[in-house]
């Protein structure tokens, strides 16, 4: 497989594509397959493991010279036995073809287990022999498996480095995508012996994490109980799902899961309707009004709006105004009068000192709120900027 390194390295076996111009069959994610082998090969040079490989490579060895003792007499029993198979069909009467036909069939079978045994003895000793943990490499990995959890994902370990000692106790990595967010990676040891485990890689979508159904109906029955999206984030984490790039689940993938499912939060529900229990909102008195938000929240923040007119409603908090006419008239007053001096201070001309008596505000009024309305959705005031 190649490395493909953009941001974040990934192997893709494009072999498909050389050949036949075929889509790419396997696309995989690098930095997690990488953090599963580094942690195996941690594991794997602890001292005992070490002294087991090492048992395991000598009974290989062993193993090994047993074989290559066996494969030199199979060649010699086979060739004496050719030999005497062409002995014997040069020793045949011509006179009786049946038996001369027999010996030379018997004569080509010997040929044949011949030429069987040679090829066997030729691949056996073209095999790469078996690899030996010599005293300096055990030492130095032991020395290694003091530190090298600690080291091994620090940058003071090149690329080259780590490939290098992996090397050392790995013959092949093998891996296989078992589902988009699940890959299944076996590791081949020099001892012959393998490891195998599940990697989760990040995948670009939700709907791609095993499993997305199941959150998304228990994302369901925790918005159901009123939960906010903090905890049932933190819910989904303990029992075990995770976003698509995170293990674990974030709230920003609640929000997402509730806006796809058209959900709307239970803060949310208490803040949108103008009126609940026979009481305004925010948005509700504001548009009664007939002003924005801001107006409102000014007049809470400024004490113009208080208790018992107005109090916060557990557990989110929102804002519940009371339902009564002189308030009501209380407030269209105000804003009539709040219009009316934006109204003067925007046609009165400039004072002497450069327009610096307009930065007070007026009784009542916050700075920044007065500013931030006037600017935004007083067209007068823009008209007036255009025409300076």
């Amino acid at each position: 497989m190649d490395v493909a390194s953009r941001r974040r390295p990934r192997y893709v076996c494009t072999s498909r594509r050389r050949a036949f111009t075929e889509p790419r069959c396997a696309h995989l994610d690098g930095p997690s397959i990488e953090a599963f082998v580094g942690q195996a090969f941690c594991a794997a040079i602890a001292p005992a493991q070490l002294d087991t490989l090492d048992e395991v490579l000598a009974q290989r060895q062993r193993e090994r010279q047993r074989l290559e003792t066996y494969q030199q007499p199979q060649v010699s029993h086979a060739r004496f036995a050719a030999t005497l198979a062409r002995r014997r069909y040069e020793h045949v009467d011509p006179a009786y073809r049946l038996a001369a036909a027999e010996l030379e069939r018997e004569w080509d079978d010997r040929l044949r287990a011949l030429r069987q045994a040679e090829e066997a003895a030729e691949r056996f000793a073209h095999e790469p022999g078996e690899s030996t943990l010599t005293p300096e490499i055990h030492d130095q990995l032991l020395h290694l498996s003091q530190c090298l959890p600690e080291l091994w994902p620090s940058p003071q370990l090149s690329h080259s480095q780590r490939k290098a000692l992996l090397r050392r106790l790995i013959a092949r990595v093998l891996v296989k995508r078992l589902a988009p967010d699940r890959v299944e990676v076996k590791i081949i040891w020099v001892s012959g012996h393998c490891s195998e485990g599940i990697v989760i890689p990040p995948v670009l979508h939700q709907h791609h994490v095993t499993g997305y159904n199941t959150m998304v109906e228990r994302t369901r029955q925790l918005w159901a109980e009123g939960y906010a999206d903090l905890h049932i984030a933190e819910v989904l984490s303990r029992e075990g799902f995770r976003s698509a790039r995170c293990a674990r689940v974030v709230a920003k993938t609640v929000v997402k899961r509730r806006h796809r499912q058209h959900w709307v939060s239970p803060s949310h529900q208490h803040r949108l309707p103008d009126k609940i229990d026979a009481q305004w909102t925010i948005r509700g008195l504001a548009g009664e009004l007939g002003v924005e938000w801001g107006w409102v929240y000014n007049r809470i923040r400024n004490g113009c709006l208080r208790e018992p007119e107005i109090r916060r409603q557990p557990p989110y908090g929102n804002y519940r105004i009371r339902d009564d006419a002189a308030l009501l008239a209380r407030l269209r007053a105000e804003v009539t009068r709040s219009r009316r001096v934006r109204s003067n201070a925007l046609t009165e001309p400039l004072p002497p000192d450069g327009g610096a008596s307009l930065a007070h505000p007026v009784e009542g009024e916050s700075r920044i709120p007065s500013r931030a309305m006037t600017s935004r959705t007083n067209p007068i005031s823009k008209d007036a900027k255009s025409d300076v």
